[in-house]
């Protein structure tokens, strides 16, 4: 299962709705707070996650994630240059840059599926 964390609410929709055509079962949140809740509740494997939310960041709101959930795959999604693509580091997040592409999200969900090294 994803959770999908994206404070605008078109690109999480349209996000989301791509991830499901793809095959996967998603669940959206708006917020890091309102997406530590499901995470609490709910069978998360991957976390997709904004970089630039509004109060709690998307690095801080995936450093909590991961300390809740130490297995959880992150996939930081962001239209930022400044953020570095962390690599083949194990269990590091991933990088999928905006705009999506059917094939980005792929290849970012495929890259995040993979067992850690």
């Amino acid at each position: 299962m994803i959770l999908m964390v994206e404070d605008d609410a078109d690109i999480r929709a349209t996000t989301a709705e791509l991830m499901r055509v793809l095959g996967h079962h998603v669940i959206e949140a708006e917020s890091a707070e309102q997406g530590m809740d499901i995470l609490r509740t709910s069978a998360i494997d991957v976390l997709v996650t904004d970089v630039g939310l509004p109060g709690t960041s998307g690095d801080v709101f995936a450093a909590e994630a991961r300390s809740l959930l130490p297995s959880l795959r992150i996939i930081f999604a962001t239209g930022l240059d400044h953020i570095r693509d962390p690599g083949a580091e194990a269990n590091s997040p991933f990088l999928l840059r905006k705009p999506f592409t059917l094939e980005s999200i792929e290849a970012a969900l495929t890259a995040a599926s993979r067992p850690a090294c």
